[in-house]
């Protein structure tokens, strides 16, 4: 499974985040699919760092070993 976090303060914020994980083929940190002992790979977006939910996301990734791949777009 690949997961993607990024900022999700805003509506806008999850909206696009939703966007990205269909052209990725991922399910977002917030989705109730998202069971972490089967993620394969986690991205996230840019600006992820200055979202608190982001930064548990990774972490929490981080914790499972995952090597975070960060995005620019």
């Amino acid at each position: 499974m690949i997961i993607i976090t990024g900022p999700q303060g805003t509506d806008d914020e999850r909206g696009f985040l939703i966007e990205m994980a269909g052209l990725l083929d991922a399910h977002t940190t917030f989705s109730l699919a998202v069971q972490w002992a089967t993620v394969t790979a986690m991205y996230c977006l840019s600006g992820w760092e200055s979202c608190p939910l982001a930064v548990a996301d990774v972490s929490i990734g981080e914790a499972f070993g995952l090597a975070v791949q960060h995005l620019s777009v």
